[in-house]
């Protein structure tokens, strides 16, 4: 399952929000795990629960021009965290 190749790809998963978890879901879901794979800063910012400085990397993308709308959602998921 997704779920599974998930954790194996990206051990911190486990560990972080379960929200950041379902928005990480999603965008593996749609880019695929190799896709996902090349947001390295997201990434980062996500494992290290830096949600703020992850939203703002999410939307520097591709990913955010050609899906502009799931992208502005998605980031702003994440920036919720940053409040918590």
């Amino acid at each position: 399952t997704l779920l599974k190749r998930i954790l194996v790809a990206f051990p911190w998963f486990e560990n972080i929000d379960n929200e950041a978890k379902s928005v990480v879901i999603n965008m593996c879901y749609q880019l695929g795990i190799t896709g996902f794979s090349k947001f390295k800063k997201t990434i980062y910012y996500l494992e290290t629960e830096q949600y703020e400085e992850a939203s703002h990397e999410m939307l520097d993308s591709l990913w955010h021009k050609q899906t502009p709308e799931r992208s502005k959602e998605l980031s702003e998921r994440i920036r919720a965290l940053s409040s918590n």
